[in-house]
Order: structure tokens, then sequence, then C-alpha cells
């Protein structure tokens, strides 16, 4: 752990203090951290299993993505025992239209869902409260604070927001975004595909009885580091083959991107979280999907599929097939994550509303910024209801493919 900022980026920390202390509660902030470290350990046991809060995710994001003038803003709080009760996975940026900006490790394109303050049970206003201040009293400087991938009726959020707007004066606004999708599931597989409607019940029906049952489609699935290499590999691929297909670069035309994912599904892996599964159809991958197994809950975080057998549905190939898996070793929900793709919708999962959290600083600066954003986007807005009226929003390219 580094607490002692000695590089460039420490001008975001007013004479070099890191540590508030109250009677009851300490607040460091912590400028590096490696696996070794103490604290890896304690964060990952207050994340639980909270995969996109712990650092097996958040860690090889920052190493991936980390720009340059940014700085890690790990804010822990820990008790008058050193018990770690709390932590804010935040990093600090200077940019031009934002100033200095706090933001959730994790953002941008990666597209991190259900973001959060991390707390022990029953200590979430003594966190945030301590939190709060820190930001007030510690680091003046900080012009906005914009936190993505918050579900909507997260209450340690909404009461973090609450905090910053009515005892230190910060303006907040709820900014929308794409919503989850989330698919509850039953305890048996020919349940869920007794709630599809008649047809597509009747095409999975087939599908499996054609593909999967005769033995041209075969299930294959990462255990060990060559078949990781060799899935991701194939995801890849696939994912880089479709979106290109579809007028998009694809999320792994980012290097960055790739060495964050990639390092993220090793360390999951080694911790029994990760499931990346591919389909071959006839000895040839036509489908993959990287999901992570958190709790009760599968999350479909990336997926693609082949290009040149739409006959075969892929698609559904690869879909039904973790779901199916999910269904099978106990899992009570399949979550497709961010994005407003109609087969979600198709496969019966249910929305849930996200937002950004967007704070402003009661400063001059924060204030002027925070107009200048709102004009500029007002701008672009116009901008784009006149060249391109009918246009639908943009989706990330991390999410699963629509074969529908």
């Amino acid at each position: 752990m580094a607490i002692d900022c000695q590089t460039p980026n420490a001008k975001f920390i007013a004479e070099q203090v890191i540590t508030t202390q109250a009677a009851n509660w300490r607040v460091e902030h912590v400028t590096d951290l490696s696996p070794e470290d103490p604290l890896w350990t304690q964060w990952e046991e207050l994340a639980g299993s909270r995969l996109f809060l712990a650092p097996r995710w958040l860690m090889p994001w920052w190493r991936a993505y980390r720009a340059p003038g940014s700085q890690l803003l790990l804010l822990t709080v820990r008790n008058a025992q050193d018990e770690l009760i709390g932590l804010a996975p935040w990093f600090l940026q200077r940019t031009w239209l934002s100033g200095n900006k706090l933001q959730s490790l994790g953002c941008g394109l990666a597209c991190t869902d259900y973001m959060s303050i991390l707390t022990q049970p029953h200590k979430e206003e003594a966190v945030l409260s301590a939190l709060a201040e820190y930001l007030k009293q510690r680091m003046p400087q900080i012009d906005h604070i914009y936190l993505e991938g918050i579900e909507a009726d997260n209450l340690t959020m909404g009461r973090f927001a609450q905090i910053m707007a009515t005892q230190y004066g910060y303006q907040s606004r709820d900014v929308e975004c794409l919503d989850c999708f989330r698919l509850p599931l039953p305890a048996d597989w020919e349940t869920w595909v007794m709630q599809l409607s008649r047809s597509r019940r009747r095409r999975v029906r087939q599908l499996w009885r054609d593909q999967f049952d005769t033995g041209k489609a075969v299930i294959k699935v990462a255990h060990d580091e060559n078949t990781l290499a060799e899935g991701f590999e194939i995801l890849v691929d696939l994912h880089q083959r479709r979106q290109n297909a579809i007028g998009h670069p694809g999320s792994f035309a980012s290097k960055a991107f790739y060495e964050f994912l990639w390092e993220a599904a090793q360390r999951h892996l080694a911790s029994g979280q990760l499931r990346l599964q591919w389909v071959e159809l006839e000895g040839k991958p036509v489908a993959a999907q990287l999901d992570l197994q958190e709790g009760d809950t599968l999350l479909d975080y990336c997926s693609g599929i082949a290009i040149d057998c739409e006959y075969a549905r892929p698609g559904w190939l690869g879909v039904t097939a973790g779901i199916r898996h999910a269904i099978e070793s106990g899992r009570t929900t399949f979550d497709f994550l961010r994005g407003d793709e109609s087969y979600k919708s198709h496969w019966r999962a249910e929305p849930v509303k996200m937002i950004h959290l967007d704070l402003v600083p009661p400063t001059f600066k924060g204030r002027m910024l925070a107009r200048l954003r709102a004009t500029l986007g007002h701008a672009k807005a116009l901008a784009k209801r006149l060249l391109r009226p009918t246009a639908k929003p943009e989706q990330s390219a991390t999410n699963g493919e629509d074969d529908s």
C-alpha cells in the first residue's frame, strides 16, 4: 500500500495531507495497491460477492486505463480498532472540461455496473459522513464528481448524494443511462423454456434437439491457463468480427480494454468466479461468452458470435447455453448488464434502472465548468437531432450480441 504521494500526481492532494482522523474513524487516501498488500484481502472481504466492486476487477482496469496526470483515490475508512469499515474505489483525473474530476474505477467503455461505496452492514452513515467530510475538508480542489453505473435504487449512493448536497452545498443530479436487464431464473430448464413465447419456445427446443443433443454443437469452458488463452482469443475474434460487420470498432480494438479484461479474466479464473464458454458447431467456434459468477447471479459481460453461420442462430446457441448452465448450477438470476438490445427482453429479462451520479461543488470554478458542460451538451444534442433525427442511442460494445 502506498500512502506517500511522491509522484507528479501529488498536485491533487493539498499539502500532502492524506489522512483525516476523528474519535471513531480514520480516513486514508491510498494511491497504490498490490495483491500482496493486506488491504487487497480486506477490500475483497468487504466487497464479498460484489465482483464489480472488488480489486480483482477494478485494479486491472486501473492498470490498463490509467491516463497521464490521473491518480488512484482509494479512500478507506477504519474504526478505532483499525478495522476496515468502508472503501470508495475512485480516481482523480484532470480534464479541460471538468477540471479536477473524481470518478469511479471501471468507468467509461469498460461499462462496469452496480458501482457503489462499500460499507460494512449498519456502518453506512458513519462511512458516508466520514468520506463526505474528507472530500470537503481535505480535497477542496475537486471541481467535479461523476460516478457511473449506479443502480437507481442504491440507497447507499442516494444517501451519499444527499449528504453532499444538504451538508456541503453540492449540486446533485441523476444522469440517465442505459438500463441493465436481469432475467429471474426458475429451478429447472423446462420451466424457463415454458416462459418464452410459443414461437421462441419451439425454436429453442428444436435448436437443442438438432444441435446440442446430436453432438453437432459442443460447449467448451475454460478451466486452466491454456484453455483460458484459447477461449479468450476465440472471444476476441468473434466479438471483433461481429462488431466490425455492423460498423462498430469493437471493444478489443482498444489495447487498454484487451489488457484489462485479460488480467481480470485470469484473476477470476483463479478465484473460481469466471465462466468463459464457447460453442463449437461441427468443430468451428460460433459463439463465445465471458460471464462472471457472482453468488446466485451469472453476469453476462462480453460476447461474440460468428457472422458466417446465421442459419444456425449462433447467438441463441451461446445465450441459451449460458442460461441453462446458470439454472443447472443453482443460480437464480442471469444478468445481461447494461444496454437496451431487444434480444434481452425477448428472453424475458426485466429492466433495472441505472444512473450516473453528477455532483458539482459550491465553488466558482466548479459551477462555471458545469455551465460550460451543460451548454456543450445542449449543442451536441441539438446537432444530433438535426443530423440524425431517428438515431438510436449507441450501445456499449461489451454487451452481448443480438442474433434474434
